[in-house]
């Protein structure tokens, strides 16, 4: 997949990888992964990258869950609570913004 989606392009550019750019200036992240989620430790890596560069991250694992779980909503309880939180955390950011 990925070379579907790079081709040749530099996979450590930060346009294809932000962790590989500046975090500085960022404005806050949400960071949703599941603790089955394939990407779990890219998403670790991500929260402590952002992390050092005083970047404010909601790094939430969520038990049980995979990747892209919130597809799922209309028939999973953690989906549609996870869209939820993810709108809250929007909400709050732009108030205090």
């Amino acid at each position: 997949m990925a070379d579907q989606y790079m081709g040749a392009a530099d996979r450590r550019s930060p346009y294809a990888a932000p962790i590989y750019g500046q975090a500085a200036g960022l404005p806050p992240l949400m960071i949703q992964v599941g603790a089955c989620e394939t990407l779990l430790d890219d998403s670790l890596a991500l929260a402590r990258w952002a992390g050092m560069a005083d970047v404010p991250v909601d790094l939430q694992v969520w038990p049980e869950m995979i990747h892209i779980w919130h597809i799922f909503h209309p028939v999973l309880g953690a989906g549609r609570r996870a869209i939820a939180q993810g709108g809250a955390f929007v909400r709050r950011v732009l108030q205090e913004g």
